[in-house]
């Protein structure tokens, strides 16, 4: 999950004069699907942005964002869109699911954006991303690139992705390691089919030509059920709520239910999240509510610290640094040989493996 600049799309369509429309009962309807719209300038320069202690950067974000709010509400929104040269971005598609709002953008592919010519996932009421599709590369910048080095620190064997999304993470690592057999969990069947006609999820389906391949489970992926016979090589947890880690990864217990799954040797790798979380005091599709970035090292350490009491002595953490995130990764296990592991994988991997330290 990332925290995503275009999160007020339903604002941003109504300044061009449609509205994204979405009923309760699962199906869709969207106005204006071929329009383009903007995202704001000074949301992509706070994403961006890594001056200062968390909580200075949310105060930050909040007054810059509640005073663009004052002045949409002063009437003001067309003189600002007009003043601005920010990425464009078209809706393919949104839902309302039993368990998210989902929206699909598509970038220009003359955008200077990072997210220009690729496909974005948005989910739930903070609108940040969860997925990023690219045709012409998996590699993101961002998070889901390191997830794609977990193969080269644990055994042989199948490999669980919990909360799969659109398939990102899960693409990269079928092009690095093609034999690898993946089992990707996800919750919402909705939040499936779209990813799977809008973000290629059908595709790594497929098997490749060495056999690999990914299985797609509908379902809780904390459920007990979410299991192989043997146990898995790897767990890559990536689960996120409203912009949080879900409640239940702060809990030693789940972490010791997702440790009893691990064959011999096995290891799990975590997103813990990023420095802000983002928020909005309205859910609905079509109003602008006030948007905040609450510091979001709380639910971080929190899920750190539940891993440390289940993983004693076998923790280790490192924080994404030059990349489109904040966000910090967590690896269960003793810490590996780390330039052993840099030479098991391709060379846009190794700086970021030799980062890894001991969570204390």
């Amino acid at each position: 999950m990332l925290h995503s600049y275009a999160a007020r799309y339903s604002t941003l369509c109504a300044s061009w004069g449609w509205r994204l429309k979405v009923n309760r009962s699962g199906q869709h309807s969207h106005g204006g699907s071929n329009v383009y719209f903007q995202c704001r300038r000074q949301l992509d320069e706070l994403t961006s942005s890594k001056r200062g202690t968390a909580s200075k950067i949310c105060s930050s974000r909040s007054a810059r964002a509640n005073a663009s709010a004052e002045v949409e509400q002063s009437g003001q929104e067309d003189v600002e869109v007009q003043n601005q040269k920010p990425p464009p971005f078209k809706c393919l598609t949104s839902w309302t699911s039993q368990y998210n709002n989902i929206v699909i953008l598509e970038g220009a592919e003359d955008s200077p954006s990072h997210y220009a010519g690729c496909r974005i996932l948005l989910l739930d009421s903070s609108g940040n991303v969860h997925s990023v599709y690219r045709r012409a590369t998996p590699w993101t910048k961002s998070y889901w690139d390191e997830f794609a080095a977990f193969p080269g620190v644990i055994p042989d064997g199948p490999v669980a992705i919990l909360g799969l999304g659109g398939g990102t993470a899960a693409r990269l690592l079928l092009e690095l390691w093609p034999s690898l057999k993946l089992e990707g969990y996800e919750i919402d069947q909705i939040l499936v089919d779209n990813a799977r006609e809008h973000l290629g999820l059908a595709e790594l389906e497929v098997p490749t030509s060495e056999g690999g391949f990914l299985r797609v489970h509908v379902g809780d992926a904390l459920a007990a059920t979410a299991n192989v016979d043997g146990g898995f090589a790897g767990i890559i947890v990536d689960l996120f709520a409203e912009g949080e880690v879900l409640p239940q990864l702060r809990e030693p217990e789940t972490w010791l239910g997702l440790k009893s799954r691990l064959r011999a040797g096995g290891r799990i790798m975590v997103n813990c999240g990023g420095a802000c979380v983002e928020k909005s005091d309205s859910k609905s599709d079509v109003e602008n509510g006030t948007w905040t970035w609450e510091d979001g090292a709380a639910s971080k350490d929190a899920t750190l610290a539940a891993m440390a009491l289940s993983f004693p002595g076998q923790l280790s953490w490192r924080k994404m640094e030059n990349s489109e995130a904040d966000n910090v990764l967590a690896l269960t296990g003793d810490l590996p040989d780390l330039n052993a592991w840099a030479a098991a994988v391709v060379d846009d991997l190794r700086a970021g493996i030799l980062a890894w330290k001991p969570y204390k």
